[in-house]
């Protein structure tokens, strides 16, 4: 199995191309990245500049040089049929891999948040220019740029609607206090803005109905539905130990943990009322939760402090208090009828996807002290006795992979984001000691991941079109 290099000591900037302050996290709130790892690093390397001005926020934009990110000769490829609709980005340079040819996209400036719409027919991306931005929307099958529209607000999130009419787009605001706030704008399938400051919070994170264009906004400590017509309902106050709530498929509901009587419970709860609740058990932890698409079950990671532990002292990120805490925690599999848990794996995680037949779930375990991480893949077997998790790689994430993405993993998955179309494989982007590659793996464990070109991260188109 394919070990990492030397590990490196990680100090996370939310830059511009990081999009901070991150999803639902305005700047003054740390961010979580916990560690399970007790070993002590053998090798230190310097971490980048914390504070250097980022992409986007100095007056200038950042010349990067030029990059080729599918530089391989296609008879020198391995078989990549399979490979199709994986963007890939790095600087000012982004392409799309369909088999064994490449799109470049012209976009000019620094690409950020790439997000493919559902049926993989459109790619929304927010072009960075000095402080200048524009949401850039392109045909998924040609590459060409098909509609664009300025914006004032250096958007940080990016998720098409189910029917690819819209587009939720969180980014920077100030409240009426003057403190940062988190800003919700609706956008239309050309990228420009439908209703504006739909809602805005300190932290706020956001989930589209599967059957119809609204949302489900849990904003600081308040759940809110927020119809296509942009109107915001108020459905009460819920629990802060979840972030992005999930939508349940085929029904009016959601999963999140509220307060019930002074306890935190996970619960399915209809966002056409206020009082229709069906507890699945106690939350008793900090809780990220991603449901199958299936919707049988849903797995929740579970998140929880242990103390004394001399690693956290170790932890060079700026924004964490060095209190001699880490983090730990689960995966637990939560059958969505009757409340039932099944454990399927120890440590803590950043991200857990499901693939779309929702048969295997890709769960990231994070190693910050070490600066590395573990791909592990769960296969859901209904009715069957669980299988341990496979361990299929560990790596060292990109900087803007990591940042930009895999520690705001509750809020990305609610999007397709790293799994091939027929749910086989999925693709990450690794730091290496020559440079950084897009890889895509199996879930098996038994090849090795197979890098299939550069760049800083990609993502593979839920449904690619037909090229």
């Amino acid at each position: 199995m394919p070990r990492a290099r030397a590990p490196i000591v990680m100090a996370v900037a939310l830059l511009a191309t990081a999009c901070a302050p991150g999803p639902g996290l305005a700047e003054s709130e740390p961010t979580p990245i916990p560690t399970t790892s007790t070993a002590p690093p053998t090798t230190t390397t310097t971490a980048p500049d914390p504070f250097a001005p980022g992409p986007g926020l100095g007056p200038e934009t950042p010349q990067i040089a030029p990059l080729d990110l599918f530089p391989v000769a296609p008879e020198e490829l391995p078989p990549l049929d399979r490979v199709e609709g994986v963007i890939a980005f790095h600087g000012a340079d982004a392409a799309i891999r369909s088999g064994r040819s490449t799109t470049d996209l012209d976009t000019g400036t620094l690409p950020a948040q790439p997000t493919w719409s559902r049926d993989g027919s459109l790619l929304a991306l927010v072009s960075l220019e000095g402080r200048q931005a524009e949401i850039d929307i392109y045909d998924g099958a040609t590459g060409t740029l098909v509609a664009g529209a300025p914006t004032d607000r250096l958007y940080f999130f990016l998720s098409w609607s189910h029917d690819g009419s819209r587009i939720a787009a969180l980014g920077p605001g100030t409240g009426d206090n003057g403190e940062p706030q988190t800003v919700l704008d609706i956008l239309d399938a050309d990228g420009a803005v439908l209703h504006a400051d739909a809602a805005a919070a300190e932290s706020l994170f956001v989930a589209w109905d599967p059957d119809q264009p609204r949302l489900a906004a849990h904003a600081d400590d308040r759940l809110l539905r927020i119809d296509a017509d942009g109107t915001a309902s108020d459905l009460g106050a819920v629990g802060t130990g979840f972030f992005a709530p999930k939508w349940i498929p085929f029904s009016d509901e959601v999963l999140l943990t509220t307060d019930i009587e002074g306890s935190a419970f996970l619960v399915r709860r209809s966002i056409d009322g206020q009082d229709t609740l069906r507890s699945l058990g106690p939350a008793e932890a900090e809780m990220g939760i991603s449901v199958n698409p299936v919707g049988d079950v849903a797995a929740v990671s579970q998140r929880f402090d242990v103390e004394n532990d001399p690693a956290a002292e170790r932890i060079a990120l700026p924004f964490l208090p060095q209190t001699g805490t880490t983090r730990s925690g689960s995966v637990e599999i939560v059958d969505l009828a009757t409340g039932d848990r099944t454990e399927v794996f120890t440590g803590f995680t950043l991200w857990t996807e499901w693939n779309p037949q929702g048969t295997h779930l890709l769960i990231y375990e994070a190693d910050v002290a070490a600066g590395t991480g573990t791909w592990w893949a769960y296969e859901h077997r209904p009715g069957l006795e669980p299988l341990p998790a496979t361990e299929i790689a560990t790596f060292e994430p990109t900087p803007i992979f990591l940042r930009s993405y895999l520690v705001f993993g509750d809020q990305f998955i609610e999007s397709p984001r790293l799994w091939s179309p027929d749910g086989t494989e999925f693709v990450y982007a690794e730091l290496t000691d020559t440079g950084s590659l897009i890889r895509t793996s199996g879930v098996d464990g038994v090849d090795q991941p197979t890098a299939i070109g550069t760049g800083e991260a990609g993502f593979w188109s839920p449904l690619p079109p037909a090229r």
